[in-house]
């Protein structure tokens, strides 16, 4: 079960005499009662208190625009795991005429040669490369760090926006992540202000839904309690607000644990806790009687986004997570390991591995934490997920990840392969 917050109007009561600006000069459109609203609301524990308003000018020039189309896309983070399947799923839809890949080039190596990489690291063939541009367009930097001109071509020429771009760094501060990752967005939502009605679908996290009481804000940060998960939720509780008050067109996507597609089954494998838990698992024998992590095929989570963002009427929050529960027995019969209680798999653990090595994971109640983030599913009515077999795509996914270099242990099924030695 999960908790939300129910929205207020504390922020933006008429009686509200504080003065409003924008958090950043890259976003003047929309306006906050507070220098620091992300901050506010995070220490806080209250989503009130980030509620934006539009500024004059900007509703004036919103009320004049034509009303949206969807032939032109733009992803931010192509060359990320879920980035390039989008642009791969956008390029194959026949109403889409062009999609902007936006990359960041790093090290001598060309957004194109790492939108490439991606793409063959993964193997997405299924693509039409004649619609696709890759283009080295990033939200960290003012005009996504392109020229005057060419910013306001790509600004009169997108009508939807879908942002994967963040960063998957569980060990940094809220404050730390702030400046890139909640200023982006700040930016992007400008960007979908002017010149042209776009939609903008935004990648969060379920990690955002431990946030469920005042005492959760005031947990020091772990790997579960993080500034990636704190970012999350400010982003998602600006974008509901914009959506609440139709500000702006959006859709929050709640995303659980990405896998692999469902044909390939490749994907970035132990850099998620996902597979973070089954190397716990696999190295000591055992794995924790309780629920299964929610998780979605990226194929399947590209097409559920594209098919929402493109519907006459977009819904503004997914959580396109797997329809029908499991639990851990499953994990066990697919890896040949045993269901014991938490307490017990606990012993286990801190028994065969340094406790530095997995402290983290074992800090908190797990399965209290997957009750909470294991919201139900929300997908658009239309689509069909009679397919989703979870045996079937684990047994997938197994025959594609490799644990060398994992804790220890040895070979425990076909395709996953651990080192008999503790490193």
């Amino acid at each position: 079960m999960t908790a939300e917050y129910s929205f207020t109007t504390r922020a933006n009561d008429a009686d509200d005499v504080r003065p409003f600006s924008p958090l950043t000069s890259d976003s003047p459109s929309l306006e906050f009662s507070r220098k620091y609203a992300d901050i506010a609301a995070l220490s806080a524990g209250d989503p009130s208190l980030l509620r934006p308003r539009l500024t004059d000018d900007a509703r004036e020039n919103l009320a004049g625009l034509p009303p949206q189309s969807n032939e032109v896309a733009l992803v931010f983070g192509a060359n990320g795991f879920v980035g390039a399947h989008l642009v791969a799923r956008l390029s194959a839809d026949p109403t889409i005429t062009t999609v902007y890949a936006g990359v960041r080039g790093a090290d001598g190596v060309s957004a194109q040669e790492r939108f490439e990489l991606t793409l063959l690291q993964y193997s997405i063939s299924v693509i039409d490369r004649s619609k696709v541009q890759v283009i080295e367009a990033v939200p960290t930097r003012t005009r996504f760090g392109l020229d005057p001109d060419s910013y306001r071509f790509l600004r009169r020429s997108v009508d939807l926006v879908f942002n994967s771009a963040s960063s998957t760094d569980y060990d940094s501060s809220y404050l730390e992540l702030r400046e890139d990752w909640f200023a982006s967005l700040l930016r992007v939502v400008q960007f979908t202000l002017e010149d042209r009605r776009k939609h903008l679908t935004y990648m969060g996290s379920i990690g955002a839904f431990i946030y469920t009481s005042p005492e959760d804000f005031l947990r020091p940060d772990s790997w579960w309690y993080s500034g990636y998960c704190q970012m999350k939720w400010i982003n998602g509780q600006l974008l509901r607000w914009l959506s609440r008050d139709g500000i702006a067109s959006v859709t929050l996507c709640e995303s659980p644990y990405v896998l692999g597609g469902t044909v390939v089954g490749k994907d970035p494998g132990r850099v998620y806790s996902w597979w973070r838990a089954i190397e716990v698992a696999v190295n000591v024998g055992a794995i924790w009687d309780g629920p299964g992590m929610n998780y979605a095929p990226v194929d399947v989570l590209a097409d559920v986004l594209v098919h929402n963002a493109t519907a006459d009427e977009p819904m503004d929050h997914l959580v396109p997570s797997n329809p029908t529960p499991y639990d851990n027995s499953l994990l066990a019969e697919l890896l040949g390991i045993d269901v014991v209680p938490w307490e017990q798999f606990i012993e286990v653990v801190t028994s065969k591995i340094p406790y530095r090595k997995v402290s983290s994971l074992l800090s908190s109640d797990v399965n209290d934490l997957i009750y909470r983030s294991n919201a139900p599913s929300r997908l658009p009515a239309s689509y069909d997920t009679s397919w989703w077999n979870h045996k079937e795509l684990f047994t997938l996914y197994l025959d594609n990840i490799d644990f060398r270099g994992a804790v220890a242990a040895p070979v425990v099924a076909p395709g996953v392969r651990v080192p008999a030695e503790v490193s």
